[in-house]
């Protein structure tokens, strides 16, 4: 019973990768993330029958992907580093919402939420971002990214005929690359300048849920 509820949950929100980056490979059993913020390179991998078995609860570092009624969620974070799909990296949390994801580099945020201890600390516990370096606090163009390429929408995975497996489909692949600026809560009013520049940067190879 417990295992076919977890394999509801995942029709939902799934995730899965390849675990060196080869597009070659079947990558259909494998699950990774890469997301680097402030010099600190995130990694997430390991295979996919084994995050299926685990508990799908808040302490466990997530890499999943699903459709809603507005758009397409991804949700990646590191909250065990003793979990064996940990790989590097520290606590954190990242989720975003492509509303009409497309094949190629036009892919933009409506909604995209971060925090993490080692975020934190280098922003005061404020963390507000901008692709755009001068961006003031309020704009529309706050905690939205731009231009995610999508390469591969991948296949919707299925149960087995016998209920008690989960077939994951192909992958669905995605990457950003850019640099954003955030704005420290000791600047906080509204006219600040978003002005703390760093990297971010991420790698997503996830198998389609519903």
């Amino acid at each position: 019973m417990k295992k076919l509820l977890l394999l509801s949950a995942l029709l939902i929100f799934a995730c899965s990768s390849d675990d060196n980056n080869d597009s070659n490979l079947n990558v259909n059993d494998n699950y990774f993330f890469e997301f680097e913020l402030f010099d600190v390179i995130n990694r997430v991998q390991g295979d996919y029958s084994s995050f299926l078995n685990s508990n799908l609860s808040l302490n466990q570092n997530r890499c999943l992907t699903g459709a809603d009624l507005g758009g397409w969620n991804t949700v990646i974070s590191i909250a065990d580093i003793s979990e064996s799909n940990y790989i590097s990296g520290q606590n954190f949390y990242f989720q975003f919402r492509i509303p009409d994801p497309q094949i190629g580099s036009n892919n933009n945020t409506d909604i995209t939420i971060l925090f993490g201890t080692y975020i934190e600390e280098q922003l005061d516990n404020f963390i507000y971002f901008s692709e755009i370096e001068g961006d003031v606090w309020g704009s529309d163009t706050n905690n939205k990214l731009t231009n995610i390429t999508i390469t591969d929408f991948g296949e919707v995975g299925s149960l087995s005929n016998d209920m008690q497996d989960f077939l994951p489909g192909n992958s669905f692949k995605a990457t950003y690359e850019k640099m954003v600026y955030f704005a420290s809560q000791n600047n906080h009013s509204n006219d600040i300048e978003f002005n703390i520049p760093t990297l971010m940067r991420f790698e997503i190879n996830s198998i389609r849920g519903l």
